[in-house]
């Protein structure tokens, strides 16, 4: 049973049946099961007998059971074709979206060469973008990508040679809300003034990816408890928002020794 094959749990078994409850009327027998796993195996280059890996995808796409294997090989095929992408980067890029493994092709290419022409993108720069972030093939042009991209040139003052190297620097910044964006940029800008943390986004875009609930806020807030008075430079800024946890409770915004305390981590 895929229960038994994938090793779940009565809760994991139960979320996804509710998430696809179709599993039900499809033959999984032994047999088929077994095949099916050889199968994600390969397009997804896991290592032989690594459940734990097949548990993970199929629970996040429980389709990627019974999705036929040539449109699965088909999709993998044109992804490869058109990226001009070698077998292990599109594997990873199909394990990162797996839904990639069963997108209509046609629909994907008139998506990729919209963000081209969106972007002003050479072939090489397209391949780089969508390798690095290949949900941003499933957005709407019209309804994200585009006003996105207004709003990130213009709350940034960016020509469009800026913006391009922005989106291929950090094109996650589309899966982020204005919002989102705005609330991260409200928090550097009480710091440092609007103008420099515009420009020390741009040049390190990791300082959007940290929570302001989890790390930014609570960080801040120690600093200012301890009564000590800063003079926030970049420095700090970068220390304040991306060292690890580990390097927070020992360095704080101190000077790590040079030679031991590993690099902090854009994370």
């Amino acid at each position: 049973s895929i229960q038994s094959s994938l090793e779940l749990g009565d809760k994991e078994l139960t979320k996804m049946i509710v998430k696809r409850p179709e599993l039900l009327t499809h033959n999984m027998s032994t047999e088929n099961i077994k095949q099916r796993f050889s199968f994600l195996q390969e397009v997804l280059d896991l290592p032989e007998g690594d459940v734990a890996s097949l548990r993970k995808y199929t629970m996040r796409r429980p389709d990627i059971l019974v999705w036929r294997e040539d449109s699965m090989k088909e999709s993998q095929q044109w992804v490869k074709q058109r990226f001009v992408l070698g077998d292990a980067r599109v594997a990873q890029m199909c394990r990162n979206m797996p839904h990639l493994l069963y997108a209509n092709t046609t629909t994907l290419s008139n998506k990729a060469e919209s963000i081209q022409t969106a972007l002003s993108l050479d072939d090489e720069e397209l391949s780089n973008l969508v390798s690095k972030f290949p949900s941003i093939l499933f957005y709407s042009i019209e309804e994200n990508l585009r006003p996105k991209l207004r709003y990130i040139r213009t709350r940034f003052e960016l020509d469009e040679e800026a913006l391009k190297n922005l989106v291929l620097k950090a094109p996650s910044l589309f899966s982020y809300s204005e919002g989102n964006i705005e609330e991260k940029l409200q928090f550097y800008s009480n710091l440092v003034g609007e103008r420099e943390a515009k420009r020390m986004v741009v040049k390190s875009s990791n300082l959007l990816k940290q929570s302001l609930k989890k790390r930014l806020k609570p960080r801040l807030e120690e600093i200012q408890k301890s009564g000590v008075k800063v003079r926030w430079t970049e420095t700090l800024m970068r220390r304040l928002a991306i060292r690890t946890n580990n390097q927070w409770e020992r360095y704080k915004l101190g000077d790590a020794p040079r030679g031991g305390a590993a690099k902090p981590k854009e994370q």
